[in-house]
């Protein structure tokens, strides 16, 4: 009797009642239609045609777009690129975050002046890239900038290829410290202190009491944090563009300005979204193998 009245009251569930949860979704999924699903799917359409200079895809080319990235005529262009993301990315996604782990646990004890030195830490959050690396060409200038001055040389920095690649990975860190730093102290600030005073009692000494109970209580923001390098390291553009755009010589062409330059300097616009979409392919494995590793090395509380 009782499964029969709630059939029933299920049944007469007024109307308003079954579309109120998606009413309250349609913002977000109009936002999320309109700005990630239909660019995705119109790159996809658009990587499998030839393009005229407009964008506009005029003859369909099925899947030759990949091939010539991967194994045709731009596949050396392509693979450098690929090489110098790679690079790049290992650089800026581990120091970004041994930087922000490092400050983090500068500032994890109270001391005079630790609320200066937290909102120096924290400041590259706040400063657009851009603004950021046109500050650093300035430093750089072969003639008139800083590191020139200071070291009484006349480099010309960005322009050389054992320097341009080390300067923009060292740029890049920096910006991308801010955010790991604000997150790990955070995470330090939920480790209970209980925790280090009972391994002090032990004998346990600073750097056993980091290894034993710092870092396995912060592997669940230190894992989010390495996620959060890798796909925003493998999307740098800013610096790239504006410092060395590419150069010299491509030591610096990372994959998405490469992207830039097949659509909006060679008007290879399918070229440059089947570019976009082995991007996109090589982003997603590299998120789900370290969701399957997270099993391993992650030690939630």
């Amino acid at each position: 009797m009782t499964r029969m009245k709630a059939a029933t009251s299920r049944r007469k569930k007024p109307l308003y009642e079954t579309i109120e949860p998606w009413l309250f979704l349609l913002p977000a999924l109009v936002v999320f239609v309109v700005f990630l699903y239909y660019p995705f799917f119109k790159t996809v359409h658009l990587s499998t045609f030839l393009t005229n200079k407009y964008g506009e895809p005029k003859v369909f080319y099925g899947l030759q777009n990949y091939l010539d990235i991967l194994t045709g005529k731009y596949a050396a262009s392509f693979w450098n690129s690929m090489w110098v993301t790679v690079r790049f990315v290992f650089f800026v996604a581990f120091g970004s975050l041994l930087v922000g782990l490092t400050t983090s646990l500068l500032t994890a004890r109270k001391f005079p002046g630790r609320a200066f030195a937290s909102a120096i830490y924290a400041m590259p959050i706040a400063i657009a890239s851009a603004a950021a690396a046109m500050s650093f060409k300035m430093i750089f200038h072969p003639s008139i900038g800083l590191v020139n001055r200071l070291a009484g040389t006349r480099v010309n920095w960005l322009n050389d290829p054992a320097w341009a690649f080390p300067i923009i990975c060292v740029i890049s860190i920096w910006l991308a410290s801010g955010i790991n730093f604000i997150f790990i102290s955070a995470g330090l600030r939920n480790i209970p202190d209980e925790l280090y005073e009972s391994a002090a009692i032990d004998g346990a000494g600073y750097w056993r009491q980091q290894r034993h109970i710092t870092l396995p209580s912060l592997s669940p923001t230190l894992f989010f944090q390495i996620i959060i390098n890798i796909i925003s390291a493998f999307q740098s553009f800013t610096q790239v563009r504006l410092l060395t755009s590419g150069g010299p010589n491509e030591t610096t062409n990372v994959i998405v300005y490469s992207i830039y330059l097949d659509a909006f300097r060679n008007f290879r616009f399918g070229s440059a979204a089947a570019r976009s979409i082995v991007l996109f392919i090589i982003i997603m494995v590299i998120t789900l193998l370290q969701f399957r590793a997270e099993k391993r090395s992650v030690h939630y509380q």
